[in-house]
This record gives structure tokens, sequence and C-alpha cells, in this order.
């Protein structure tokens, strides 16, 4: 649409107020859309905000249509604008419409809350009937100011804008009146709560409960069973479904801070604790760097106007110099210039800076997050899977590309203003108008696209885990497929996922393509209708030709910040899933934590002392009850009894990975809760039931348990615990890699392992917890000779099944339902004839 000149007669007062309702209506009606939703978005909770789910299809369809309408009249109008404007200039008695700028903004406006009303699933009505109504106000403030009254009887172009007006005034205000009384005959069913809405909820609930049947219901294995006939797929959109839950648990919990916060504004304000990790306060090298990239960033957006307007006059220049045989060197020194050393240079080293500032936030995010994981106590370790924990730490570290975000979109926002502003002041605000229209549309596609494809991703990330797990799993349990004969299952089952994951693969990838080419399209006309409007005016002498060269680059300038700001703001949203997940993980407190001013432990022999101790998982799950018994100095006290009495746990509220819940354990006078957790953990060696390892060499894992120690001490712990020689064999002797899970040791070697690690540690208190389990006699006989050994002036605690281990302990204690039920020396219990000597006589009998 042409732009439109001003008539040549000075204005009236009517005219004025008229021009000023031209601007001030529309950002009206911005204000009551987006500032005012947005705003009880940012500071209100869910809860307190209405909802109005209880209105009809019938009449949501037709209030739908009321926003529609309203935009198709003002594209109406603004062709009869256009028409009556060319007239005009032939006709000076019939003034001409000078209000573009009015009829563009109210079409993006009016388009805008068409798409958002019929995209929201519980629109909130209030907002639309003020909209409407104060719509319906500015239009025929407007009619009544500009309707030239001896025109209006006469003027075929009068009476169509009167009747375009009247109808806008009329479905507008009918909108707002039809929407007032279906929202008052139904406001009492929204305070109460629909039937429909409590049938829901009781629906998702038995969904749910299903759901928890058919989990537990499911049968497990090392290999699924698959059924002829079934769809290959099916197993992935289970696994999918098993990802969701995560993903609705996390989402949920996001719900209720968003409800506790009291909004958006209070929910991201509570993000704040993550600032010390993403922001160098006192980190100088990462400071500067930030300052490198703000002033690439600044410089990149000038570069961005500059480099497509001396294009424009270099192209000018060069029109100019037409057949004279002269060059125009400075004008191409200056955009070689800009386009080459100056842009090149600044991106790279905007790249350089932008790494090193997330680098920094993703070193701080992540030691942060594994620090606090490691400090949390056993109770949240044996409740949360490791898979659990390693995504919130993982996924939480992708906070770090908050930065990221940040930095793309703010570019991108500012070039589009810039682009916006240049353009329309350069032309007029049909240019404008058309690169707002572009974004706009571009953006909506994008959103949707990007939400049709996220089903898509997901298929294609569970596929390729599948994919992963079935060869992992083939490959680790490659003696179970061979006793089994399976090699020909195992290679269709792989086949199988491989053809599951290419299948989505080409799905996803087909599906981002499409949207891709999409969005060009949307580009591409958008760029196409700019140009053509820069032609006509290039065609009819009102702009230079530079110019059109000006608009072509610097459209292509702004086009891939542009593609990329979809892709952006769906990843800023995942980032805060992110965020939730690792502030969740953050805000969970250890159960044991050390008293302010905590001492370290005070040595004093190693007497230690379980005073009327009790301890449960829980008022209904009791442990151990009113436990007392006492260990001097250098003792050996044995634990024993049947499997489930408390044994083990007794040790592990030694080590504090529990506190009691009643009582106290001392150890020379001092409540173990009175110190520090690690001066505790320092005087303590144990010797687990089933030890593990990492997948690095014997002579690091050993050494492990005291770094610093030297090589001729691990040689000698590892010959007392009977080791040496087996590690002797191997190839590469103390520099073998054990592997995974330690599979290069056999498990009696793997505990024999870890009892060098003890008598390298060389600790005041010795907790053997099954130590000899999976040795032989003859093994077991050297060991016990290294453990006494190293039991020398020391107090040591074993829990043992095989009661052969224990007959020299100084004090034996008969665990049952986690009492004391019978205490003495080996030769005292056998006397006393209880469950001691029964426990004997099964044993001795066994063999």
């Amino acid at each position: 649409m042409d732009s439109i000149d001003p008539i040549a007669r000075d204005p009236g007062p009517s005219e004025k107020v008229a021009h000023v309702l031209y601007i001030a209506g529309p950002l009206a009606i911005v204000a009551l859309t987006v500032v005012l939703p947005l705003l009880r978005l940012l500071i209100r909770p869910a809860s307190e905000r209405s909802r109005y789910s209880g209105i009809g299809r019938t009449a949501r369809a037709t209030l739908t249509c009321v926003s529609p309408i309203t935009c198709l009249t003002f594209i109406a109008q603004a062709i009869l604008g256009s028409v009556q404007n060319q007239a005009s200039s032939q006709d000076a008695s019939s003034p001409p419409d000078n209000s573009p700028l009015y009829f563009l903004s109210s079409i993006l406006i009016w388009g805008t809350l068409s798409v958002v009303l019929v995209e929201s699933k519980s629109p909130h009505w209030p907002t639309y009937i003020l909209a409407w109504t104060s719509g319906a106000l500015i239009d025929a403030s407007i009619v009544a100011l500009t309707t030239n009254k001896e025109l209006a009887l006469n003027s075929g172009y009068e009476i169509a804008r009167l009747s375009i007006h009247t109808l806008r005034i009329t479905v507008l205000l009918a909108g707002a009146v039809c929407s007032l009384c279906t929202i008052q005959r139904h406001h009492g069913q929204e305070e109460t709560g629909t039937e429909e809405e409590t049938s829901s909820l009781l629906g998702a609930t038995q969904n749910e409960q299903a759901r928890e049947n058919d989990l537990e219901g499911r049968s497990y294995g090392s290999i699924p069973h698959t059924a002829e006939g079934e769809n290959p797929e099916a197993e992935a959109e289970e696994d999918e479904a098993k990802e969701d839950e995560d993903v609705k648990e996390i989402k949920e919990l996001q719900r209720k801070r968003l409800e506790e916060k009291g909004g958006w504004l209070g929910y991201l304000r509570s993000f704040i604790i993550f600032l010390p990790y993403l922001v160098p306060y006192n980190h100088r090298p990462t400071q500067g760097w930030v300052v490198v990239m703000i002033f690439c960033m600044g410089t990149t957006r000038v570069l961005t106007l500059m480099i497509p307007r001396q294009l424009g006059i270099l192209t000018e220049s060069l029109g100019n110099m037409f057949g004279t045989g002269s060059v125009p060197w400075k004008d191409i020194v200056i955009w070689g210039l800009l386009q080459f050393p100056v842009s090149t240079i600044t991106n790279m080293i905007e790249n350089m800076a932008t790494i090193r500032v997330s680098q920094y936030a993703y070193r701080r995010l992540t030691e942060a997050a594994f620090s606090h994981v490691m400090s949390l106590s056993m109770d949240y370790h044996t409740t949360k899977s490791t898979g659990r924990v390693t995504k919130a730490i993982e996924q939480g570290s992708n906070l770090s590309s908050v930065l990221n975000s940040v930095f793309n979109i703010a570019p991108v926002i500012i070039d589009f203003g810039v682009a916006v502003i240049y353009l329309t002041s350069y032309f007029d605000s049909t240019l404008g108008f058309i690169i707002i229209a572009t974004a706009m549309i571009h953006a909506y596609v994008g959103y949707k696209g990007n939400g049709i494809n996220m089903s898509y991703e997901r298929v294609l990330s569970e596929t390729y885990r599948r994919e992963n797990e079935t060869l992992y799993d083939s490959i680790t349990n490659w003696q179970t497929v061979v006793y089994h004969n399976r090699a020909t299952f195992e290679q269709d089952r792989y086949a199988s996922s491989i053809a599951n994951s290419l299948k989505a693969q080409r799905r996803y990838f087909d599906g981002f393509g499409f949207i891709h080419a999409f969005e060009s399209f949307i580009l591409d006309a958008g760029l196409l209708a700019a140009a053509s409007v820069v032609a006509l005016r290039v065609a009819a002498g009102s702009a230079k030709l530079s110019s059109f060269v000006f608009l072509v680059s610097y459209w292509s300038s702004i086009r891939a910040p542009m593609i990329s700001l979809s892709w952006t703001l769906r990843e800023t949203t995942s980032h805060l899933i992110d965020a939730e997940w690792l502030y969740q993980l953050l805000q969970t407190k250890p159960s044991v934590q050390e008293k302010p001013g905590a001492r370290d432990l005070q040595w004093k022999g190693g007497r230690v002392d379980f005073c009327n101790v009790d301890f449960g998982y829980g008022p209904e799950r009791p442990i151990i009850q009113d436990m007392t018994f006492t260990a001097e100095p250098g003792q050996s006290i044995a634990l024993v009894g049947e499997t489930g009495g408390g044994k083990s746990t007794t040790l592990k509220l030694l080590y504090r990975f529990y506190d009691v819940t009643g009582g106290r354990i001392l150890i020379d006078g001092q409540d173990i809760r009175d110190v520090t957790l690690h001066s505790l953990r320092e005087s303590l060696g144990a010797v687990p039931q089933e030890p593990s390892v990492f997948d690095q060499t014997i002579m690091e894992n050993i050494i492990y348990a005291r770094p610093g120690a030297s090589e001729a001490d691990v040689i000698e712990a590892c010959k007392g615990a009977r080791i040496h020689h087996q590690i002797m064999k191997f190839p590469d002797g103390y520099k073998t890699r054990l592997g995974e899970r330690g599979v290069r040791l056999s498990g009696g070697e793997l505990q024999r392992l870890s009892i060098a690690r003890v008598l390298l540690r060389r600790p005041q208190i010795v907790v053997l917890d099954e130590a000899t389990s999976s040795v032989d006699s003859d093994t077991e006989a050297a060991v016990q000779q290294a453990i006494r050994i190293l039991s020398k002036d020391r107090t040591v605690f074993t829990v043992a099944h095989r009661l052969s281990t224990v007959v020299g302990a100084d004090l034996i204690l008969v665990i049952d339902g986690g009492k004391v039920v019978e205490r003495g020396t080996h030769k005292e219990l056998l006397e006393l004839g209880g469950k001691y000597s029964r426990l004997w006589s099964m044993q001795t009998s066994a063999h």
C-alpha cells in the first residue's frame, strides 16, 4: 500500500484528535491484551486466576469469530483507502484517508488476537471483553471525528467507509455483550467447580492408577518378550511413556512452585540462587571475556545495518559512474573492510568469548551439583536411582545454555527493532508492517511446527536409547547369550532396534525439513512483498536503486537470526525445565548434617558406646530398638544373627550414614553427632559385603584409600590381604585396569582387594561387613591372620553369617529383630544354649 501524502490544508481540532487516536488506539488495545495479561501471569498464581472453562463449544466458536471479523474489516478498509488514495490524486474534492498506520497496526493486533484466542485452551474472557469494548469505543470516536457530513450521503467512499465502521463496531459490541452474558451464566459453576472438571480430575486419577497397576504387572527380565506381529515401536513408545512420567513429575513440581511463589515473577526470582554460578562475580578473566562479548555483540549490531547500507551506497556510486570508466574505490574499500576483516574478526572473537563464558558457568554449575550430591545422606542415594541423579546434574548443567539463549535472543530482538524503526523511517509504515507481519507469522509457524516435531524428537531420543541399551545388554551378557544359544535372537533384536531408530530418524528429519522449508517460504514471501513495494517506489522515482539493494541485503542479514529465534525460544523453555531439576536437587538437604561449631573427633583409644540406641526408617519401620553395648579399646566385637536383624544397619549408624532416632553413640565419650563428619569417617575403615571399584588400575584403586601412600605400602597391604600373588599373575601387574565393576577380578579377589585398602588406610576403628564371605577356607585363614594383625590396638566391628569367623571375638552380640538378645564370648554363648547355640549347631552340622 502506497504511502499517503497529508492533506494540503491544516487539520482541524477534530482531525488532530483523530490523529492521536490513530496511534493511541492500537497502543491501548496492546496494553489491554498484552501488558495486563502479562502482569497477571507474572504476579498472580494460577489458582487465583479466574478460569472460564465452563463456556460451551457453541458460545466459544461464536466468540472466536469476533476478532477475525474485526481483522477482516480493517483489511477491507485498508483496501478501500488505497483505492480512494489513487482517486484522490485526480479528484481534489475527495479527501484521502490518512490513517494507514492505524489500519496496519490494527490488522496485526486483531489478527494476533484471533490466533491467540484459537490456540488458547482457557481464554481469560474479561481481557477480550475489555479489548472488544475499547476497540468499539475507539472506532466510534474516530467515526465521529472524521466523518464529513456533507459527503456522507453523496460519496460512495464515505458510505462504504461508514458501513465498514458500523459493521466493526456492531461485531465488537455484540462480542463483548455475548461474552459478558456467557461468563455471568457460568460464574457460579466456576466457583464451585463444574461437574465436567470434577470428572476430568477423577479420570486423570484413574488413569494414573491404571498406569501404576500396569507398571506393577509388568514382568522383568534381561530379554523382553516380543509377540509375533507386535508393532516394533511399541517398546519404544512404552519407554517414552516412562520418560514422560519423569517430565510430568518435574512439571508438577514446577506448577506447585509457581503456585507457592505467586506467579512467574516470583518463580523466576527463585532462580537467583544460580546467579553466582552463571555470573563471574569474582573471576576476573571471565569478567573480561564478558566485556569483550558484549562489545562484539554491539559491534555486530552496528555492522548488521552498516554493511547493507554501504552496499547500497556502493551500488548508487556504480550507477552514477556507469560508462565513465571511473571506479568508486573508496566505497568498495569501506564495504570490503566492513564485510570481511571487521565482521569476520568480530564474529570470531565473539564466539571465543561466548565459549569461555559458557564454560565458566558449566563448570561452576556442574561442580556445585556434584558436590551437593556427594554431601547428601545415604537415605537419598538409596531412594533415588543413579540415572535420576545423574540426569539432574547433566540437565541442570545445561542451565549454562541460558546465557547462550540470552545472548542469542537479545541480538535478534535488537536487530528486529532496529529493522522496523529504520525501514519505517527510511521508507514508510508499509515496510514496518511487512517485517512485523512476516516475523509474527514466522514465529507462529515455528511455534506450531516445533511443537509437533518435539513428539518426533522424543521418539527419536527414546529409540536411540533403546538401541544403545540393546547393544549394551547383548555385549555385557555375552555369556548368558552363549549359554542359551540366543545369538540369532540378539542379532534380530538389535536389528529391530536399529530399524526403529532409522524410522524415527526419518520422521523427525522429514518433519524438520518441512518446517524449515515452510519458514523459509514465509521469509521469502515477506522479502518479495517488501521488495515489490520498494521496486514500485524506484519505478515511480520516489526511491533510489540503492534502496532496493539495501533492502535485499539487509533482509538477508536478519534472516538467519529470525530463523533461529523460534528454536532458541523453545530451547529456553526447555532450559527452565532443566533448571527445575537442578533447583530441586540443590534444595534437597542431607538428613545427616554437622552441628554448627562441630569439633574434630579427639582420639583417646577407641572406646565405643551404644547407649539405648533406637533407629527406624519411620515410625512404621523400626530397625534398631534399645541397643546398648560397649566396645573397649582394642576389642573385637562381632554382630551375628539372621538376615534382616539389623546388624549392618548398626554399623551404618556408627558411620553416621543415618542418625539415631533415640539414644546416642559415643566414641571416647564424644557423641558422634557433635563431631565433624570428616574427622569421624577419617577414623573408620570398612570392608563392605559387596566391594565396589573404579574402572582404573589396581594400584589406583588401592591407593585411593590413602592418597600419597608409596608403592611399597600398597604391595605390603596386598600381601597382607593375600592378593599380591594373584595381581602379579596379570601381564601388567598392578597397572592392570579392572574394567567396569571390576570384571577382571573374581568375587573373592574383589573382597581381598577391599581388605588391602583397609590395611593400607590403617584406621583406628575397623568395620568388617562379611569381609571373608567370598574366600575359600585356606585363604580365609590367611586373611583372618592379616585382620588380627590389623586389629592390634584397634577396635574392630565384624558382621558375620559364618560363625566360624568370629569365634575369637572378645564380645559376640546376637541380634534379632533389632535387639541384642544374647551377648558373650563364643564359649559363653554355647554354654547358654540359646539362639547362638542353635545357629552354631546348624552351621557345623551342615559341614
